[in-house]
């Protein structure tokens, strides 16, 4: 052990010691530490503490050494030491200098720590060690550069940081949740007053919390601490670090939450974008759970986040105490005195919780929703916060906008609560309770707006009040009765719509109360709401009570109990539930106010009643109108009626009837109408004794209404007069009164009209229900009968048509009842001519007497004839109703009181003697009924028009009333044969008669009749042909339907013949009449079905060959025919799945031979409409083998000549594509869908579908296709190769027309604008759609047969859209399908090579996108040969626009395979570069963007350089001219680039220049063209970087001096400049050439310009590239030996080229700047010759130009120069000042003149440090 201590402190003390030593170097002391700290401080654990405390010692000292920041501590070391050391002191040493080393690394390194400091970092247990572990990892956090969302990087980012363990993801994620918490004003906040900070506003956080994320220290985030971190950064890097792929979403889902509740929103967008694209299952328990707990522990901006999670998820709302107890706290943090949350933040809480108990009603199947306390719990929060909003009036904010938002929330509240309460179970108590509570917000709440939503509410309650039993009937009854009945006030608005909608919905049907409500809501009528009435109406209509509980059997209220409660007049203690407000009025429920709710009592009273009668337990929607006309005519009905009238309680039925006379007594004016149809109908059918005898007291009341100016009032009032006056002892009062009155009145005004029409209809019905009861006989009664006939024949003569009708009607009456016949002979003749005469102008009344007055005894034999013949005659009358009402005349004259319509004309039943006197003497007339129908029958065999009409209905109205005859049964198959023949007629109303016929005889029939009905209809029905019988009047056509000019048209067979014989053309009569006679098939088909034909077929046994026909004829064009046939097969059919699938094969046959072979047009139409029908909904295996079929005569038919059939075809044709869609999106992979596909598409891509030149036939072929493939998923694999074929072909067709006739006729420049439209609109097409997903399912049997075809149709494409369509069907497949590709690359870039080159430009780039595509997966060998292909491309292009197709292709596979294009580099690049500098703009372009996308600069081109010189020598082989000049550019380029890269004295490699040399003079050697002098210029370049090359050898230096001599010679004038200046260059360059002769002898002529006043811009810069020529073209090496000599040469030449000089003042005094700079050799000894050239060269710098004007930038060049020069003389370049003294004083003096006339600051500054130097030296 003691060793081991020892061992320690020596360890302990040699660290030290090193530390000690190297601390005085900063560096070293880095390095030392590197490797002694962690072992240092490692010893700090030692379990010996003379060993700790020498650690600490020398800690401390380290401490010491390390304040300067440029000490570099080993962080990483220190971190894996603190991560792995389990001494809490050894960590805490380690931690602080990680604290202060941190800061002291570059980002690299800090980046670098991050993945150490997350390793384990779950694994730390001292909270205190753990916070700092944790700020340490923010600030590391800050340093990354996190990775773009959903790349490589990003998906690798968590193996990257270390996260391997989910720990300690789950760690940082969890405390970065927290972190993200954390408030300002807690980070900030002193230790002392964190508990106040945290209790004044929740954050969500505990102080434990918080303390460990600042780390125990206030000053950790305070801004203004240096090294401290910024909040707001850190938390804006948190969360883009949470939506990283460091965390899976579960890990970050919660953190992320609390994110999203930020005020930042930079922070709160990117939570709200990560939680949008979680994939968090929001229905996991747990998941749910831990939303509940956050949101119990977070600020209220987290918990809006946390309720719009919640709402999404069902799971939320099986939590049913957590989400009452959720709800109440987030309410009371906003209500209270003082509320925790308030503002805007409160009702965005309160938004949020109404959206989450929204969400909770809408999925409130869960169990805990629907339990006994969940809901109601819920409904009582909401209620709770509405009424602390105010209630009923909502308390007033200050702030408008959020008092509108607070309307709108309490407006959602009142849903939210009637749709919680709709799946809640309440108690009755709490239930009752709400709903007067809602009903009083209804009534109370002053704004309308939210009343809408209180109606809602209500409306969802409805369900909960459902009641089975009486007691709860009744609470529900008082409640609705008191809003029902609530006076209106100021403030209150009514509940009566609402009411009503609950009366109707909670209570039954037969509960009285309920139809009480309805009444009231029916009371105001429409001056009151409308809404309120409907629903009045509704709830009394039983039809309406059916529907709305259609599985309950609707039970009637009980009319008895009815009456009771409404028409009860006796006093009697009022309940709790009924409104009898006024006890003294004679019926208590009806006070002033509610009178208009009276007559709606009495009506529905009395419809009940009758309905109870009939006890038929179902209704009609059209009852009402039902009920009534089956009273009226239908003699079984009103049995019925006498039947239970009989049996009924008479007490409640009289109840009602002196209710009824109440009504009319009290309240005429109102509803008076009412109260007499109940009378009148009510009496008819109640018993004499017992309820009529009984009233018959009260009918002198009636007396009234014979005043009243209602014609249907008086007319009701003299029927129940007549029925209760004769029972009354008043009787003959009442007579003698009416009679009175008529017989004062003989010629009644217009004011005593209505009372004459009363009084006499009064009087009439009194005598005829009189004889009826047997109260007195015919005989009796001859004076007043012989009264009454004298005011009827009085009354025709009146002008009054009232008084005349009242007068027939009344007078009818007393002849059906034996009474009142005209016996002698002149008054019966008066009597039928006027009634004749009437009857001839359209009066049914008259029509109706003259057949009554047939029926008394006294009517004989002449009379009846009499009668008949004028019945007979009015044949010609065009009136239908007329024809009706003669034909029931006809048989009351033929059959009298046998007659149904005679009995149904009384509404009593005789009796007594009556019964004797009448019924059986006034019988029927047997030899009249026969004749009459033997004349009906041959009648229906006329051919006039009118006649046929009138003889059909005739017919029918005598069979229909008196069938039950003898006489009558036995002519009915007669009767039967007349009208099959009228069946055919054309007008349709003598088809609806025949039809109606027909059905009447097969009804009132034996069986016998039954079948030979049948078999005539089923012959004419299958029959192909009619048979016409003509004759000259006969009506054949319509008038217009064929028109023949002059407003005539043809119509009856008399105007065929005429026309024939007109034209001369007697076939026309044949071809007519054919046309007649198909006219009348149809017309005969067209009255099928009607009227009751169909039932005959229904009860027949069919043969199954009808079927086929049958369900054709139900599709035809004819509307009628349509019905017709519609009507037959609902009858003759019970199952018509059943028939269908039976003979399903046979209706398919003959529908696919009518569709072609009819000959037809509306067969045709009626086949494709039929086998849409047949086939719709039917599984495909039904009708597989007549798929292919189906289509082939659809798209045939499509072309049919009629616009209807094709119309009905295109039907069809959708109608097939539509079934084939649906089967394919439904199950695409069952063997009927592919069934459907091998029959379908086959056809559809033939030349029979989309090859078709019908358009209609194409398009519906394509459009179909087009929805096959969007659906058919892999089922269409064996048809991908010809469906993208085609499509491919068919691309251009989408185009219109109009497109290529502008196309032709618009300028290049248009075209191309034009190409791009045309081309983006084929590529994005349906087509190009529909080609795009067959290849999705492209695999490597697909391709074998795809691959050949695409390549041929790639060559043999013509138009532009095919050729853009196979670029990027090639560019699809290599994305898709790469690696299906490789076999086929070769043959497709092969192909390529050519398609590149298209004229058009859209479909080049379509082809070289493409190619980039295929490259991707070439093989080497075929990347090599393509690119090759390109250079040899570009190299033989003939033109500009081939080379710009090369320069697409090439940019194209750089931008879209880039990595294809590096792959190639050392073939494309080089090429490229050289293309770059192409002549043309666009090519260049191009090659300059693919260039600079790969290239890396000049040392792309120094690595380049035997590839491009090797492609510019391959281009100056050509004899383009584009192609060489572009070389020479190249060769230009690359120089410049090359001297780039070795700098200004570097030297070219020899291996490169062997290879640029044989270019370049090549190259120079070219006629002199635009851009040459740049080539020119980079030649001395070259000559400077090349001395190696040309020093050795002797040949190419004398060959690259004598170029640049020729060059400069060239007799370009624009090239010369620039070859001048290249030639002074080059001599400069060449060091071993003395060359300033030469230029010389080439530049003197051009320093002497002949005429410098009139140089042109060209000749001035010749002359100043001379002058620099003349000045710079000296011996660099003599200039060092001898300066004087050369700069005595330098200026000789210059002297004689003064004018050079004053033409180029800019190049002549910087040139004299350069010389001078380079005149550094030592000063030679003292001699007259340098002072001379010196004094010359002064006067040509600072005098010869003394009297020009020159712009200051000249002033200054030129002081510049003359600085230069003084320099040089001070340096002794012109021997030693001693001895110039003359010359200096001259140029000083010149100087200071200088300087005094200089105006410019800037120069004289120049100027006057010349003149300083001279002085200086002097």
């Amino acid at each position: 052990m003691a060793t081991s201590e020892a061992a320690g402190l020596k360890a302990v003390s040699s660290i030290r010691y090193r530390i000690a030593t190297a601390s005085g170097d900063e560096r070293q002391l880095s390095e030392v530490l590197r490797t002694q700290l962690v072992p240092l401080l490692d010893k700090a654990g030692s379990p010996h503490k003379a060993v700790r405390d020498e650690a600490f010692k020398a800690y401390i000292s380290v401490t010491k050494f390390i304040q300067l920041p440029s000490v570099i501590l080993p962080v990483a070391s220190l971190l894996k030491q603190y991560k792995t050391s389990s001494s809490p002191v050894v960590k805490q040493l380690d931690l602080g200098l990680v604290k202060k080393g941190i800061f002291r690394l570059d980002q690299y390194g800090r980046r670098e720590l991050l993945p150490v400091v997350a390793q384990s970092i779950s694994k730390e247990t001292n909270p205190s060690s753990a916070s700092g572990i944790f700020i340490i990892f923010l600030r590391l956090l800050l340093e990354i550069q996190l990775p773009s969302r959903g790349s490589k990087d990003d998906i690798s980012l968590r193996e990257t940081l270390g996260l391997i363990d989910s720990s300690d993801a789950k760690y940082i994620a969890e405390w970065l949740g927290k972190f993200l918490l954390l408030r300002q004003d807690l980070a900030f906040a002193a230790a002392g007053d964190l508990d106040a900070a945290l209790a004044t506003t929740p954050s969500g956080l505990t102080k434990a919390e918080v303390e460990f994320l600042r780390s125990n220290d206030p000053k950790t985030w305070k801004p203004s601490e240096t090294g401290n971190l910024s909040l707001p950064e850190c938390k804006l890097k948190a969360v883009s670090f949470l939506s990283s792929g460091a965390f899976t979403d579960n890990e970050r889902f919660l953190p992320t939450v609390s994110a999203s509740g930020s005020a930042d929103s930079r922070i709160s967008s990117v939570a709200e974008d990560t939680l949008k694209r979680s994939n968090v299952n929001l229905e996991d328990y747990n998941i749910v759970r831990s939303l509940f707990e956050a949101h119990n522990k977070l600020p209220a901006s987290h918990r809006i986040q946390i309720l719009k999670l919640l709402s999404k998820s069902a799971a939320s709302c099986a939590s049913g105490s957590e989400v009452v107890e959720t709800i109440r706290v987030d309410f009371e943090l906003t209500s209270g005195e003082n509320p925790t949350v308030n503002g805007l933040e409160a009702v965005r809480l309160h938004k949020a919780l109404l959206g989450f108990l929204a969400w909770i009603a809408r999925n409130k199947t869960g169990s805990q929703i629907e339990d006994h306390d969940t809901g109601p719990k819920l409904v009582l929060l909401l209620k709770d916060y509405v009424l602390k909003q105010g209630w009923p009036d909502p308390v007033a904010s200050a702030n408008q906008s959020q008092y509108q938002d607070e309307q709108r929330l309490r407006a959602n509240a009142y849903e939210t609560i009637g749709a919680l309460a709709r799946g809640s179970r309440f108690e009755q108590k709490a239930k009752d309770s709400l709903l007067k509570w809602l009903f009083d917000s209804l009534v109370s709440d002053p704004s309308p707006d939210i009343v809408v939503y209180i109606e809602s509410a209500l409306s969802s309650m409805m369900g909960l009040f459902k009641y089975t039993t009486e007691v709860d009937h009744r609470d529900l009854e008082i409640l609705l009765l008191d809003y029902m009945t609530l006076s209106d006030r100021q403030g209150i608005r009514t509940a009566k719509h609402v009411a009503t909608r609950f009366a109707n919905n909670c209570l039954p049907y037969s509960n009285i109360k309920a139809r009480w409500i309805d009444m009231l809501a029916l009371s105001g009528g429409s001056s009151g709401r409308r809404d309120v009435f409907e629903e009045g109406q509704r709830g009394l209509d039983p039809w309406w009570a059916s529907k709305l509980r259609p599985d309950e059997d609707l039970l009637l209220p009980d009319w008895t109990k009815l009456t009771q409660m409404l028409f009860d007049s006796e006093p009697r203690y009022v309940g709790s539930d009924e409104m009898a407000v006024d006890q003294t009025s004679a019926y208590p429920l009806f006070p002033n106010e509610r009178l208009q709710a009276f007559p709606i009592a009495i009506k529905y009273v009395t419809q009940i009643l009758l309905l109870g009668a009939l006890n038929e337990g179902k209704v009609d929607i059209d009852w009402e109108s039902q009920l009534e006309s089956r009273f009226q005519n239908d003699l079984k009905t009103r049995s019925l009626a006498r039947a239970y009238m009989t049996t009924a309680d008479h007490d409640s039925l009289l109840n009602l009837l002196n209710a009824a006379f109440d009504g009319i007594r009290d309240h005429a004016d109102i509803g008076a109408e009412e109260c007499v149809r109940c009378l009148a109908d009510l009496l008819s059918f109640a018993p004499s004794e017992t309820v009529v005898s009984r009233l018959s007291g009260r009918a002198q009341e009636l007396l009234a209404m014979a005043k009243s100016n209602n014609h249907k009032i008086r007319q009701l009032a003299s029927k129940a007069f007549g029925i209760l006056a004769p029972w009354s002892d008043q009787a003959t009062n009442l007579v003698s009164q009416l009679r009175g009155y008529l017989s004062s009145c003989k010629q009644p005004s217009a004011a005593q009209s209505a009372e004459y029409q009363g009084s006499l209809a009064f009087l009439c019905s009194y005598f005829c229900h009189a004889a009826f009861y047997g109260k007195i006989r015919p005989a009796d009664a001859s004076d007043h009968t012989d009264f009454l006939y004298e005011l009827f024949a009085s009354s025709l003569a009146l002008a009054d048509a009232n008084i005349r009708d009242v007068a027939i009607e009344a007078v009818s009456q007393l002849w059906t009842a034996n009474m009142g016949f005209p016996a002698v002979v002149q008054k019966f003749k008066e009597t039928t001519d006027t009634l004749e005469m009437l009857a001839k102008s359209n009066n049914e009344k008259a029509i109706s007497a003259l057949g009554r007055l047939a029926v008394p005894s006294l009517a004989k034999t002449d009379a009846v004839s009499s009668v008949l013949e004028i019945l007979f005659g009015l044949s010609e009358i065009k009136r239908v109703e007329v024809h009706f009402a003669t034909g029931e005349a006809i048989a009351a004259v033929i059959a009298r009181w046998d007659s149904e319509a005679v009995k149904l004309g009384f509404d009593v039943e005789p009796l007594g003697t009556a019964e004797e006197d009448m019924v059986k003497t006034l019988c029927r007339r047997p030899d009249r009924i026969t004749e009459s129908l033997e004349k009906l029958i041959n009648d229906c065999k006329t051919t006039r028009p009118s006649l046929l009409k009138a003889s059909g209905i005739w017919l029918f109205c005598i069979i229909q009333y008196c069938s039950h005859l003898k006489e009558v049964q036995s002519r009915l198959r007669e009767c039967q044969v007349a009208f099959m023949r009228l069946l055919t007629a054309r007008d349709e109303l003598v088809q609806e008669t025949a039809s109606r016929g027909l059905a009447l005889v097969y009804e009132r029939g034996d069986a016998t009749l039954k079948g030979e009905l049948v078999k005539d209809l089923i012959a004419t029905f299958t029959g192909t042909k009619t048979q016409l019988k003509v004759d000259q009047d006969t009506e054949l056509f319509d008038e217009g339907a064929l028109p023949t000019g002059e407003g005539k048209s043809v119509t009856s067979y008399k105007d065929i013949i005429s026309l024939a014989n007109e034209v001369g053309d007697q076939s026309l009569i044949y071809k007519f009449m054919a046309l007649a006679t198909n006219a009348a098939t149809w017309t005969a088909r067209s009255a099928f079905g009607r009227f009751g034909l169909s039932n005959i077929l229904s009860d027949a046994e069919l043969d199954p060959k009808i079927y086929p026909k049958l369900y054709r004829y139900r599709f035809d064009p004819n509307s009628n025919v349509r019905r017709s046939m519609d009507d037959i097969w609902k009858a003759v059919v019970k199952d018509q799945t059943i028939v269908i699938d039976t003979y399903f094969d046979a209706i398919m046959d003959d529908l696919l031979k009518s569709i072609l072979d009819g000959r037809e047009w509306r067969v045709r139409e009626a086949s494709c409409a039929a086998i849409a029908e047949l086939i719709y909904g039917q599984p495909f295996p039904k009708y597989e083998n007549y798929y292919a079929e189906i289509w082939r005569v659809a798209l045939k038919v499509l072309d049919d000549q009629k616009g209807s059939v094709r119309a009905a075809a295109l039907k069809m044709c959708m109608g097939l594509s539509k079934t084939l869609v649906t089967q394919l999106q439904e199950n695409n992979n069952t063997s009927s869908a592919k069934s459907m596909i091998a029959q379908v598409l086959p056809f559809l891509l033939s030349d029979k579908g989309i090859e078709n030149s019908v358009k209609e036939v194409k398009y519906l072929s394509i459009s179909t296709v087009l929805d096959v493939v969007k659906n058919g998923g892999e089922t269409l694999k064996p048809f991908i190769p010809t469906i993208v074929i085609h499509c491919l072909g068919l691309l251009g067709t989408i185009e219109p027309e109009g497109i290529n006739y502008y196309y032709q006729r618009v300028g290049e420049e248009d075209r191309e604008q034009l190409d791009k439209l045309r081309s983006s609109a084929a590529t994005r097409s349906p087509m190009f759609e529909c080609i795009g997903n067959c290849l999705r399912f492209a695999d490597e049997d697909v391709m074998k047969d795809l691959a050949p075809e695409l390549a041929q149709t790639v060559k043999s494409a013509i138009g532009m859209q095919t050729k853009v369509g196979c670029g990027e069907v090639l560019s699809t497949l290599a994305l898709r399908h790469s690696i299906l590709l490789p076999p086929y690359n070769a043959m497709f870039l092969k192909i390529m090579e050519t398609q590149i080159l298209d004229r058009n430009h859209e479909v080049s780039k379509a082809y070289t996108r493409s190619c980039a595509y295929l490259l991707r997966t070439a093989a080497a060998e075929t990347l090599d040969q393509f690119a090759s292909k390109l250079v040899d491309l570009y190299l033989a292009a003939e033109d500009e626009i081939r080379r710009q197709k090369i320069a697409d292709a090439v940019l194209a596979i750089a931008k879209v395979s880039p990595d294809t294009f590096t792959d190639l580099e050392s073939r494309l690049l080089p090429f490229v570069y050289m293309a770059k500098h192409d002549t043309d703009d666009y090519v260049s372009e191009e090659f300059t963007e693919a260039w600079n996308q790969h290239a890396g600069g000049s040392h792309t081109v120094v690595r380049f350089v035997d590839e491009i010189t090797e492609c510019v020598s391959m281009a100056l082989g050509t004899s383009k001219w584009a192609l060489l000049h572009g070389a020479a550019q190249t060769i230009t380029s690359m120089i410049t680039q090359m001297s780039s890269a070795v700098g200004k004295d570097g030297q070219f490699s020899g291996t490169s220049l062997q290879k640029i040399w044989p270019v370049l003079e090549k190259a120079l050697a070219l006629k002199t063209f635009k851009g040459k002098e740049k080539l020119v210029v980079a030649f001395p370049i070259f000559i400077r970087h090349s001395k190696k090359f040309w020093g050795t050898d002797a040949a190419v230096a004398a060959q690259m001096k004598k170029i640049a001599i020729r060059e400069a010679k060239r007799n370009n004038d624009e090239y010369r400049p620039h070859a001048i200046e290249a030639l002074a260059q080059f001599a400069a360059e060449r060091d071993d050439l003395d060359m300033f002769g030469e230029v010389k002898g080439v530049v003197v002529d051009y320093l002497n310009p002949d005429s410098p006043d009139k140089l042109t811009e060209l000749q001035r810069n010749t002359t100043a590239a001379a002058l620099k020529a003349a000045m710079t073209a000296y011996n660099r090496p003599n200039m060092r030996q001898d300066p004087v000599s050369v700069l005595g040469n330098i200026i000789a030449t210059v002297e004689g080229a003064q004018e050079a000089a004053s033409i180029a003042r800019d190049t002549w005094y910087t040139s004299i700047v350069e010389v001078m700079k380079t005149a550094e050799a030592p000063p030679p000894p003292p001699n007259s010759k340098a002072i001379t050239i010196a004094s010359k060269w002064f006067t040509a710098i600072a005098v010869w130009d003394a009297d020009v004007v020159m712009v200051e930038s000249q002033r200054l060049s030129q002081a510049k120069a003359i600085n230069a020069f003084v320099d040089k003389c001070n340096q002794g370049i012109f021997g030693p000042a001693v001895g110039q003294e003359a010359l200096r004083q001259q140029m000083n003096e010149r100087l200071l003149a200088m300087v005094k006339a200089e105006r410019s600051l800037d120069v004289q500054k120049v100027l006057k440090q010349a003149v300083q130097k001279l002085t200086d030296t002097c």
